[in-house]
Order: structure tokens, then C-alpha cells, then sequence
């Protein structure tokens, strides 16, 4: 636990989609950048939204992280795409604020409790 009841693995959370967000902005070498757009596309925001819901079964938890995880970038790339207004960048930067805010309502949870 870090100051305020918060665990170090929701700030952990919220700092790596920040930081993946941005090197994956930045034009790292292909191989880097597919490894990161992995992480803050699909992994990042599905891991923050079921630490939400507090599965305690771990092969649920697994299968949950990918299916919100793909689900909601889904529902975000279908968005943008009927708005006109898609691109890579565009999703990469709104999966990372969806991780964030994800984040930030368990650390309220958290400090709650």
C-alpha cells in the first residue's frame, strides 16, 4: 500500500498507460512499438477495469482483462470510426485516459475502504 490506502499496482497501472502512451506516439523501433500498442490497446485498460470489479477467480480475472480489454477498443475504435474522427494515435491516446480513469476510480475505492 502507498500514502492514502492506495496500492502500488493501480498507481503502477496509471503511470505505465501514460508512459506506454507516449512511447507508443513517439515512433519507437517496430518491435517496441507493437509490444507497447499491445499493452495500452487491449492489456492496460482490460486489467484496470476488472481490478473495478474485484475478480478473485485468477483464470476469470485472465479472461476479463482480454475481453474488456478488446471490447472496449471495440467500442472506441466503432466510435471514432462513425464520428470520422479515427486514428491510430487518437485510439492509442483514448485507451490510455480510459486506463487512467479506470485507475483513478479504484484508487477512490481503494482509499474508501
Amino acid at each position: 500500500m502507498s500514502a492514502g490506502g492506495i496500492s502500488r499496482l493501480t498507481v503502477a497501472l496509471g503511470l505505465a498507460a501514460v508512459a506506454l502512451a507516449l512511447a507508443t506516439l513517439v515512433g519507437l523501433p517496430t518491435p517496441l512499438q507493437v509490444v507497447a500498442a499491445i499493452g495500452i490497446l487491449v492489456l492496460l485498460p482490460g486489467q484496470a477495469l476488472v481490478r473495478l470489479i474485484q475478480v478473485k477467480d485468477l483464470a476469470l480475472g485472465v479472461l476479463l482483462v482480454l475481453a474488456l480489454g478488446l471490447a472496449t477498443l471495440t467500442a472506441v475504435s466503432t466510435a471514432m470510426f462513425y464520428l470520422a474522427v479515427w486514428s491510430w494515435q487518437a485510439c492509442v491516446v483514448t485507451m490510455g485516459v480510459i486506463t487512467v480513469l479506470a485507475c483513478l476510480a479504484r484508487a477512490r475505492q481503494e482509499a474508501a475502504a
